[in-house]
């Protein structure tokens, strides 16, 4: 697995684990607005801190729902609700902060922009300011004209060969699609690999988080946050410490 540009690369044992035995690398597949997803990039912060290399993948958990109505305030109280079951997966010290607007976005144009952000090599602070732009602050991640004007900085920073992306910080279209043709390879081929991750257990079809660590076999849903939670106790991390990763001069820290 390809660590990103930007990304921390791991300190190798003979055998391909991290450091002192711990994990390497961790391949995960999240949705920036599920709250089992947000819990696991909390701790894949503390892991990435610690050296190990974080590969996350966004692919949006329902892409079809433009097809339906939709009830907004059945998807927030669904949110709500499955709040309280991912609080009792904690760590001791472990929180979750939130301050949500009373609604739940989709995701597509966030999925778009992080396309690009990975693609120019500033996943880590990308994902930050997505994931916090909804937790804490309720703003709409399937706006496209939010999103891009809350990437611009950071896809700045980046390495895309792309004039509007590189200079002009243009993360995604108006209709909220990537602006190069490997951020829309990105964004097909994660969603292509998630749903491969269940060819052999259809009963986790569709299911996020997903994770993989140091290549072994995925991890779905509640068992991929406990899988993470462990790397963390493992590693004798503090579960409380996500936030004081904030880099004050990182664009991801605002």
């Amino acid at each position: 697995m390809p660590t990103q540009p930007g990304e921390v690369r791991p300190q190798r044992t003979a055998d391909g684990k991290g450091a002192r035995g711990r994990a390497g690398q961790a391949l995960v597949y999240g949705d920036f607005t599920c709250p089992w997803s947000y819990l696991t990039w909390r701790r894949t912060e503390l892991l990435r801190a610690a050296g190990v290399a974080i590969d996350w993948r966004s692919v949006e958990h329902d892409p079809w729902h433009t097809l339906r109505p939709i009830d907004i305030s059945d998807r927030f109280g669904a949110l709500r609700a499955e709040l309280a079951r991912v609080e009792q997966h904690l760590l001791p010290g472990e929180v979750l902060p939130r301050t949500l607007a009373g609604f739940v976005p989709f995701t597509g144009a966030a999925t778009s922009g992080y396309a690009e952000a990975y693609v120019a090599g500033v996943a880590g602070p990308v994902r930050r300011l997505l994931f916090e732009a909804f937790w804490r602050r309720g703003v709409d991640l399937n706006d496209a004209r939010v999103v891009r004007t809350l990437l611009v900085d950071a896809v700045r920073r980046g390495s895309s060969t792309s004039e509007l992306v590189g200079r002009w910080g243009y993360a995604l279209d108006v209709t909220g699609g990537p602006v190069t043709h490997a951020g829309w390879e990105a964004v097909r081929d994660w969603r292509v690999a998630w749903a491969a991750t269940a060819a052999d257990d259809r009963s986790v079809a569709g299911v996020i988080p997903v994770v993989m660590v140091d290549g072994e076999d995925p991890v779905h849903g509640v068992a991929a946050v406990d899988r993470v939670g462990r790397l963390v106790a493992d590693a004798g991390l503090d579960p409380g410490g996500a936030d004081a990763l904030r880099d004050p001069g990182d664009v991801g820290a605002a």
